[in-house]
């Protein structure tokens, strides 16, 4: 462990002022991973700016430390070093982050096999769970103590990105990681009711409009099952777009499916891909021929054009997928 974090715990020695960054969209171990480490560092007497440009959505909200999120920051404003974990592309960092003169060192910490090494250090490891667990391995290789709020975000993490511990991506150092931290003080009654069981009414008159958009299909050997929200459905419902997550799961779940597939209409000519496997399909190789990335078994991507221009290309690409195994 500590080998694989040597750069960046010596680099954080020499650090005062730090920026803490996670990907546009942010979901649950993009949050808690960024929430956990922010509060650790600041904990340890660091100097620490929190950031996601897209803000906590409302399910999140209750974490410790998301009231100190900010979703702005001065371009001129210089830093001593910058933290993105669970982020596989610079550019998915948002316009403030890019528009940093002085971000100081970019210590990139991610989980994602597609991650391009963006960092001036980079600890990518495609086989951990989460982000989340990957930054309590690297506080622990730091000897920076993980106190009770940063415990509770670094749960949230490991738990919502391993969907509640039985996605594949479920290892033994996972169940490790998530021990010691309710240890220190995660409640996992309160976490699981927090985020799997609280819910608004405006997400369940959604489902219901996109389960009626179910269509299965065969593409070569692979069954696949596809969904769809269109902005007219937000609109009906009174939905906001982060309230579709998970969503793609539903399709996932038919009997036989190996790929589930959920296209969320932007606003802006684009769809966003959501793509779940069972582990046949590399659905990250899937999402790279779109400009995407992710895992084997979960990755995202987005395409312009219609729904029926986007779903026939989709499609096709898997289709020759197929030819090519």
């Amino acid at each position: 462990m500590e080998n694989k974090y040597k750069s960046a715990t010596e680099r954080l020695l020499d650090c005062q002022k730090i920026l803490v960054v996670s990907h546009v969209n942010p979901e649950g171990d993009a949050i808690g991973s960024s929430l956990g480490l922010a509060l650790a560092l600041r904990a340890a007497g660091k100097d620490v700016t929190s950031h996601l440009a897209d803000g906590i959505p409302k399910l999140f909200q209750f974490l410790p430390g998301a009231d100190k999120i900010v979703t702005e920051l001065d371009p001129d404003e210089p830093f001593d070093a910058t933290f993105a974990v669970d982020c596989g592309q610079k550019n998915r960092l948002g316009d403030p982050v890019m528009a940093l003169k002085d971000p100081g060192t970019l210590i990139n910490i991610d989980h994602h096999a597609t991650n391009d090494r963006f960092g001036d250090i980079n600890v990518v490891e495609a086989d951990k769970s989460s982000a989340g667990e990957m930054v309590y391995d690297f506080l622990k290789a730091s000897s920076i103590e993980i106190t009770k709020d940063a415990a509770i975000n670094l749960y949230v993490a490991i738990h919502t990105d391993t969907g509640s511990f039985h996605y594949s991506s479920s290892r033994p150092s996972s169940f490790i990681a998530a021990g010691e931290l309710v240890a220190l003080g995660a409640d996992p009654w309160e976490v699981a009711t927090r985020v799997y069981e609280n819910h608004p009414v405006e997400k369940f008159k959604l489902l219901g409009r996109v389960l009626n958009t179910l269509e299965v299909f065969e593409e070569g050997p692979y069954k696949v099952a596809t969904v769809n929200v269109s902005l007219e459905m937000f609109e009906e419902t009174g939905a906001s777009s982060d309230l579709s997550d998970g969503f793609v799961n539903y399709a996932r779940s038919v009997e036989g499916v190996e790929v589930g597939i959920l296209f969320r209409e932007t606003g802006d000519g684009t769809y966003k891909l959501s793509m779940r496997g069972l582990g046949g399909v590399d659905v990250a190789a899937l999402a790279q021929k779109f400009g995407g990335g992710g895992h084997r078994n979960a990755a995202g991507a987005a395409i312009d054009g219609t729904l029926d221009e986007v779903k026939t290309i989709v499609l096709s690409a898997l289709r020759d997928m197929a030819k090519t195994e």
